[in-house]
């Protein structure tokens, strides 16, 4: 059966294009910062940077890991919208049209269905001469794809080329230069807690970001190459060789430049930026989405918490058998035709239009989740079911604030998990918090072969924010929490912003 998800009435060209823009595409939309030829986990950057090496020396483990986030956006949202240039360049997705067989027609069938949108930046139409350089094999594959598709719909901000150009600018390009020039008003307290560095590097914060707004204030138009070759890599390099120079904050500076530069696309078409497992969390940007959600109180909150400790008692599930390292396209195509996964998608969709109603709409989703799971596992195939692994739901709900979080983990064991506090310089200051609800694996670190989905669901407005931080502590307290101190699964924990992805070494 065809999907549809377009809404409004697109306009269509004599061969075969659907012109969308953002008011076509579904409500569950991503875009996915895992095809970004510089995406690397937050690990694997680290070591990067420590042991000298370069994208070349971790191919591998970066390209299983792109396949593992990839994979994971087509199965847990409505539509992916890709860059052309990822279709034709990247191996993690052209791997799936450059030869015969099942993953091919998966393509071909989700980009006929508008499951996959590709995006057109300044192009008109998917198969015209990119002004960029191609891999032979990925590129007369995609044209081979398309020639077979019945109706392809592609992606711009305008279809009008002046406005088209406008939109980009002032949506994607200028947003991103504003960040950096910008980039020396960033909270210093909030940052160092996002990128989890230590007390004593508070100078050396500052002293990086107002050279980087001093930089970018010096240059017409600060570009994220030109960002690249002045403070990241090797002197004489090419940013895409991943070469980087041993300085201060280097692989801080690059997740904060990436995280920005791959949010502009969804966000001119207010959609969602699908960050991967394992990568600076969007809070770092100090700044909130532009969605539309309810923002609740501090009282509205602390009802949906207390009344849904004894729901997650009830979720207790039996282990799922399921194991996802042999899972290919056309097993989350299947998937995605199947009655739950139109279920979960259901679920979700209305604990996004209806927050208020927390607990009975999030324990919904989990339920459908692993009904979804289940369905998947079998069709990966019974004949590895000795090798597959244990895996167990679990819930998580996240209050995150001023770069402090309060996890609830409901497990069989509930706990609070608790990292940072509320810094006493803004104690009288209102805040807004960010409230995620996700369902993830027991064992983060076989994240490879875990399901995960998750959606920041709700805003909550904090009229005195250390105030109302450490009453909502108390009030947990009291309701018989367990609390753990420490940064136990928080960056593995997914939302819909940043699915579960491969944890293991290359």
């Amino acid at each position: 059966m065809s999907e549809s998800f377009t809404t409004g009435e697109p306009s269509t060209t004599g061969d075969r294009i659907i012109r969308l823009d953002n008011r076509h595409l579904a409500p569950i939309t991503v875009a996915a910062q895992c095809l970004d030829n510089q995406w690397v986990t937050e690990d694997l950057l680290t070591r990067m940077v420590a042991r000298r090496q370069s994208y070349a020396d971790v191919e591998r483990r970066r390209r299983s890991d792109a396949r593992a986030e990839y994979l994971r956006s087509i199965l847990n949202a409505e539509q992916v919208v890709v860059n052309r240039a990822y279709f034709v360049n990247n191996p993690v997705v052209n791997r799936d049209f450059t030869s015969d067989g099942r993953p091919r027609e998966a393509v071909r069938a989700l980009l006929d269905e508008g499951v996959l949108v590709p995006f057109l930046l300044g192009e008109r139409d998917p198969a015209e001469e990119p002004a960029f350089g191609v891999d032979p094999a990925g590129w007369s594959g995609w044209l081979r794809v398309l020639g077979e598709v019945d109706a392809l719909r592609c992606l711009r901000l305008s279809w009008d080329d002046a406005e088209n150009e406008k939109l980009t600018q002032r949506s994607m390009i200028r947003e991103f230069e504003n960040f950096v020039l910008q980039m020396k008003t960033m909270n210093i307290e909030e940052l160092r807690r996002d990128l989890r560095l230590p007390e004593d590097a508070r100078p050396v914060i500052k002293q990086r970001l107002l050279e980087a707004t001093r930089w970018a204030t010096d240059l017409e138009h600060p570009t994220r190459d030109a960002f690249y070759r002045h403070f990241l890599t090797e002197p004489d390099t090419n940013p895409a060789e991943g070469k980087f120079r041993s300085a201060p904050l280097v692989a801080e500076l690059k997740q904060l430049v990436d995280l920005r530069y791959n949010t502009t696309l969804p966000d001119a078409v207010d959609r969602y930026a699908l960050v991967p497992a394992d990568s600076l969390r969007r809070s770092a940007l100090q700044e909130y989405r532009k969605e539309r959600r309810p923002e609740l109180g501090m009282s509205d909150l602390l009802t949906v918490l207390q009344t849904l400790r004894p729901y997650a008692f009830d979720l207790a599930q039996l282990p799922l058998r399921i194991d996802l390292t042999g899972l290919e396209l056309h097993h989350v195509r299947e998937a995605r035709r199947t009655d739950e996964w139109r279920d979960y998608v259901t679920s979700l969709q209305a604990l996004l239009d209806e927050p208020f109603d927390f607990v009975d709409r999030a324990t919904e989703v989990y339920r459908r989740y692993v009904a979804l799971a289940g369905r998947l596992a079998g069709m990966v195939g019974d004949r590895r079911l000795e090798a597959m692994a244990v895996w167990q739901p679990v819930i998580r709900v996240t209050v995150e604030v001023l770069g402090s979080t309060i996890s609830l983990v409901f497990d069989g064991d509930p706990r609070v998990e608790l990292v940072g506090d509320v810094a006493t310089e803004v104690a009288g200051r209102g805040a807004t918090a960010v409230v995620r609800f996700a369902v993830v694996g027991r064992d983060q670190r076989r994240a490879a072969r875990e399901l995960g989905t998750g959606v920041d669901v709700m805003r909550v407005h904090l009229e005195r924010a250390r105030e109302d931080w450490r009453e909502l502590l108390r009030r947990l307290d009291e309701l018989g929490f367990p609390f753990a101190e420490g940064d136990s699964g928080r960056d593995d924990d997914p939302n819909i912003d940043r699915p579960q992805g491969d944890d293991g070494d290359q």
